[in-house]
């Protein structure tokens, strides 16, 4: 493999007689499975018969991409393969995701409400499945791209024969911290754990959510060096980003009601924004005990130890499934569904 022999001396001292995989090789048996699932997702998504290969495709894409930049330092690609491609994919992907998501949501709705409100919601229901189709017909085309297609290629003629810098082929346990503190670099100090109100910080608490899942792939694709320590945190981790996924499923339903209605849904569906409003509620419950309990110093000492020692701090156990239970709520219920191996 390139990048030269791998070192026996670091800093004057002897590495272990039998320290594991190198970094790249280690990074490469992760490409390697992930990169597996998204071929065999492929004919699945393209036939449009379930929703379940298209989400499961996003995630494997995602994940695919965090274990590009993650162990970027450690890995030469070829030319033109970086993150930034797969994420125009990723997006595609995304757009046909959340449109099915919606419209599950206002589908799940119509059985308890008065006939007046099915009324007014049966336009929009009509212009989503458009959109939908629309949107569908774009995710196509880029599967069957040569741009994706190719690079798709490149990455399995890589790993067949995976290249690493000097950098990856050192053993990938002696390097745990410097795999792991980009991932973590900055989510305790996220302004998001800090909103007050859900409807004024919707934005800040979604960048929240994407940071934790940013965490939580990095934490998981390590899960394999360093074992059940990291368990705990990544228990949590899900939980979090349950709780905000399910409060960004309402900020979008809300907003999609506004956009199609051309008016405020309060007045015009009343029925339908009371029922979000308690499910909304009941989420905000749920996470702000969870919000104060990072922002305390037993959460502040629990993300030091877990960057230095990739475990829970007696100071900073996970929370009890009382405490940051999956909501029951509609919204809940679908994402802790769809994002159980998310």
């Amino acid at each position: 493999m390139a990048g030269g022999p791998r070192a026996d001396r670091v800093g004057g001292s002897s590495w272990e007689q039998d320290p594991g995989p190198s970094g790249g090789a280690y990074a490469a048996g992760l490409i390697k499975r992930h990169l597996k699932e998204i071929v065999c997702l492929q004919g699945g998504v393209l036939k449009d018969e379930a929703p379940e290969p298209l989400h499961q495709l996003r995630v494997h894409l995602r994940k695919l991409r965090s274990l590009l930049v993650q162990f970027g330092p450690a890995l030469v690609l070829p030319e033109r393969l970086t993150e930034q491609g797969l994420a125009k994919t990723g997006r595609r992907l995304g757009l046909v995701r959340d449109l099915d998501v919606l419209a599950v949501q206002i589908q799940q709705q119509l059985p308890h409400l008065p006939a007046p409100e099915l009324a007014t919601l049966k336009p929009g229901l009509k212009a989503l499945g458009r959109s939908r189709k629309q949107a569908f017909v774009g995710l196509t085309e880029e599967l069957r791209s040569r741009r994706y297609l190719r690079m798709l290629a490149k990455l399995q003629g890589w790993i067949r024969q995976p290249l690493f810098t000097a950098f990856g082929e050192e053993p990938a346990q002696h390097w745990l911290l410097e795999w792991k503190t980009p991932v973590l670099a900055g989510l305790g100090s996220h302004p998001g754990w800090r909103v007050q109100d859900p409807d004024q910080g919707g934005a800040c608490l979604h960048d929240l959510r994407k940071r934790i899942k940013q965490a939580r792939y990095g934490l998981a694709n390590l899960r394999e060096l360093e074992g059940e320590g990291l368990d705990g945190w990544l228990a949590r981790f899900q939980s979090q980003q349950d709780t905000l996924g399910a409060l960004n499923d309402l900020f979008v339903l809300n907003q999609a009601l506004g956009d199609q209605l051309l008016g405020n849904p309060a007045q015009l569906l009343p029925e339908l924004s009371g029922r979000l409003q308690v499910q909304q509620r009941e989420l905000w419950g749920q996470w702000q005990p969870e919000a104060s309990s990072m922002l305390a110093e037993s959460g502040r000492n629990g993300l030091r130890e877990l960057l230095c020692h990739g475990a829970l701090s007696p100071g900073a156990s996970a929370p009890s499934a009382e405490r940051l239970q999956p909501s029951t709520t509609l919204t809940g219920r679908r994402q802790a569904a769809d994002l159980k191996q998310s």
